[in-house]
């Protein structure tokens, strides 16, 4: 369909005339004697009162040093997954694991293999990690992992433990 413009349409002037407002007044927005606008419209019955607002104080910066924990996590997440499917011993990553951290992955792997199939974590990508650092020096993940059909969710704990990044908490979902 195209439009046909006349030469009177043509020479109308264009009136611009502002949109009305999309919402209605919220009650602290009402003036105490103004009406409501529909018969059920009525007053919140609790009182206004003055809220602080929260405080926002910028989280101080990583300490120096310090890799960005997502890469790192993520990078320790795949070596558990080569671990857990037999092509890295899991020494190699105990410098990066606490010790309670390393005996409870380790023997999570030792009985998977006593039970004769693998641990879920062997045959495991990486899809997601998200980071968290509620403090100078922590860093909580948490990431998604995909094992076939089905997706798995890990967390981590890490701490700053001599100027390098340390897993203290471990949970394989």
């Amino acid at each position: 369909m195209t439009a046909v413009l006349t030469a009177s349409s043509a020479t109308r002037p264009v009136t611009i005339r502002p949109a009305p407002r999309r919402e209605p007044p919220f009650d602290d927005e009402v003036p105490g004697d103004a009406p409501f606008f529909g018969r059920h419209d009525r007053r919140l019955p609790f009182e206004l009162t003055s809220v602080p607002a929260p405080v926002w104080r910028p989280r101080p910066p990583r300490p120096r040093g310090l890799p960005d924990p997502s890469a790192w996590g993520r990078r320790l997440l795949i070596g558990m997954i080569e671990t857990a499917s037999g092509r890295r011993p899991l020494h190699q990553l105990a410098a990066m694991l606490s010790p309670s951290v390393t005996r409870g992955i380790g023997a999570d792997f030792e009985r998977a293999a006593r039970q004769g199939g693998g641990h879920w974590l062997h045959r495991a990508g990486v899809r997601s990690v998200r980071v968290a650092e509620p403090a100078d020096g922590v860093a909580e993940l948490c990431a998604t992992v995909e094992t076939g059909r089905r997706v798995r969710a890990v967390a981590m704990r890490l701490e700053e433990h001599q100027g390098r990044w340390r897993c203290t908490r471990l949970q394989l979902g």
